[in-house]
C-alpha cells in the first residue's frame, strides 16, 4: 500500500467514525439486537465521502486475484458504492461497469432482478456497505452467479466482526476484503466490551 492509499483509508475511517459509527441499542436488519451500529449512508452519499469510498474500493481491487469487469451488489447498501466506483474508474482510466441486484424482481417492464446485468461470463466483484451475517452480500453473489457471472471477490466497507459474517462469505467466495472492521473504531470497540449482540428467537 502506498502513502496515497494509506491516507485515503485514514481519511475515510475518520469520516466513518464521525458520521456513521453510533452506539446505543438498535435492531439490525437480521433481527439481532446490538449496542452499536454503522449507518454508512451519511458517508457514502456525501460528496467527500463518496469520493473517498470509491477511491478506497478501487484501490482494494488490487488485493483480489483478478480485476473485475463489473462491480455490483444488493440495493440499497451497495448502490452509492457502486456508483462512486464506476465514475471514478473512468477518471482513472481503468473503467469497470456497475450493476444493482434488486431484493425482489422488478414488477413491471423487464421484470429482471439485476439492473444493467453484466454479460454472461463477466468477472464481477460484489460489494456492500456493512456486513453482519453476510446475508445481503451473499444474496447478490447468488444472483450474479445465476446470471452467468464469475464472482472473483467480495468487498465490504465495514465488517462488524460478529455472527460469522466473514466466515459465511468465505465459504462461498474465495476472496473477501473488508476495508474496515469494528476493531478499527476504538470508540465502538470499547462500547461492545460492555454488551453483546443477541438474536431474536424464531
Amino acid at each position: 500500500m502506498n502513502r496515497t492509499q494509506a491516507e485515503t483509508l485514514r481519511q475515510l475511517r475518520d469520516l466513518l467514525d464521525d458520521r456513521a459509527a453510533r452506539t446505543g441499542e438498535i435492531t439490525l436488519s437480521n433481527g439481532a439486537k446490538s449496542n452499536f451500529y454503522f449507518d454508512c449512508k451519511p458517508v457514502t452519499l456525501s460528496a467527500d465521502g463518496a469520493y473517498l469510498t470509491g477511491t478506497a474500493f478501487l484501490d482494494a481491487l488490487d488485493q483480489l486475484p483478478e480485476r473485475p469487469d463489473a462491480v455490483g451488489g444488493l440495493t440499497h447498501g451497495a448502490d452509492p458504492i457502486v456508483s462512486a466506483m464506476v465514475a471514478l474508474s473512468h477518471v482513472q482510466g481503468r473503467p469497470v461497469q456497475g450493476f444493482y441486484v434488486r431484493k425482489e424482481p422488478k414488477g413491471h417492464g423487464t421484470k429482471r432482478r439485476i439492473e444493467n446485468p453484466p454479460r454472461s461470463g463477466s468477472r464481477v466483484v460484489i460489494v456492500d456497505d456493512v456486513v453482519t451475517t453476510g446475508g445481503s452480500l451473499l444474496k447478490a453473489v447468488q444472483e450474479a452467479r445465476e446470471a452467468g457471472c464469475a464472482v472473483v471477490g467480495a468487498m465490504a466497507l465495514v465488517d462488524r466482526e460478529e455472527q460469522d459474517g466473514a466466515a459465511n462469505i468465505r465459504q462461498v467466495v474465495d476472496s473477501y476484503v473488508p476495508l474496515y472492521r469494528r476493531s478499527d473504531f476504538p470508540r465502538i470497540a470499547d462500547a461492545t466490551a460492555t454488551g453483546r449482540t443477541t438474536t431474536k428467537s424464531g
